[in-house]
């Protein structure tokens, strides 16, 4: 399995810090989860094409995590290269109201041409796929919004996308090899509907989840901590995200891939880079 952080920050504009967006390889299938502003390039820049997209898990209908949907399903109405495999886009309730909307906005420029394209709302539920799961639960957000964990082979990948303190993410993340939590503000500036440090250090901790990796971050972070507070609560493996981090998790062990394109050094000075601490 391999799994690329296509976007590790928020909509507010920063170098190495896009807004939300996650790749997943698995079973030779390719998962987009999340598609906020920019993730079709980004997703290109990885090396995936839009045309290998098998399905989007979208986590909540906020702008910086669903808005390059427009995006994608525009692109694929190009006639060349010609898209003919089908698409199925999942999300919570209120998802084929989003389309339609967003379909009526753009005079139906969103509408598939050449393949068929499928809406599935989703609920907390379990789905079986070619030879990997998907499970969802609700978290706790201002508006519905889902978590997703993929299991492949032994192996667990989860994803919160926005969500404050619950145990549904708790239980998402239950013994996950990667444990994707979003870390939007700092402790002394908590904002409801989102995580601090140190409540993702502790989500991880009750989780047991083996490796936490961060993302989600606003600017308010600069100069900030991040490690530290996650550490009161949590001594497992430990990487904050930037765009183009990635992994992958093979039948022993997961092990950080490193970053696609650019390094800590291109990253914003007012976000943490993505370097993994194992102490």
């Amino acid at each position: 399995m391999r799994v690329v952080v296509l976007g590790a920050g928020t909509a507010i504009p920063a170098r190495g810090h896009s807004p939300a967006g996650i790749y997943v390889n698995v079973r030779g299938e390719h998962l987009l989860f999340d598609a906020g502003p920019g993730t079709a390039q980004r997703l290109h820049q990885a090396g995936v094409s839009l045309w290998q997209i098998d399905r989007i898990f979208l986590t909540h209908a906020h702008v910086d995590h669903c808005l390059d949907l427009v995006s994608i399903l525009f692109a694929l109405r190009i006639p060349q290269p010609v898209r003919t495999k089908p698409l199925t886009v999942y999300g919570p309730r209120g998802l084929t109201r989003l389309y339609r909307q967003l379909n009526a906005a753009f005079h139906r420029w969103l509408e598939p041409r050449t393949y068929r394209l499928t809406l599935s709302e989703l609920d907390e539920t379990t789905r079986r796929f070619h030879g990997y799961t998907i499970t969802t639960r609700w978290m706790r957000h201002s508006t519905p919004a889902l978590g997703y964990r993929i299991e492949a082979q032994g192996k667990r990948v989860a994803y919160s996308g926005d969500t404050d303190v619950c145990d549904n993410i708790v239980r998402l993340g239950r013994g996950a090899d990667l444990l994707i939590l979003e870390c939007s503000h700092p402790d002394e500036r908590k904002i409801a509907g989102h995580l601090t440090p140190t409540e993702g250090g502790q989500i991880a901790s009750e989780a047991r989840c083996k490796h936490l990796v961060l993302t989600h971050f606003y600017p308010v972070f600069r100069g900030y901590d991040i490690r530290r507070r996650v550490r009161r609560a949590y001594q497992g493996r430990l990487t904050l995200a930037q765009d183009f981090t990635s992994f992958r998790l093979d039948g022993f062990d997961s092990h950080q891939a490193g970053v696609i394109i650019g390094s800590g050094r291109n990253v914003h000075p007012q976000y943490p880079t993505q370097e993994e601490d194992h102490t």
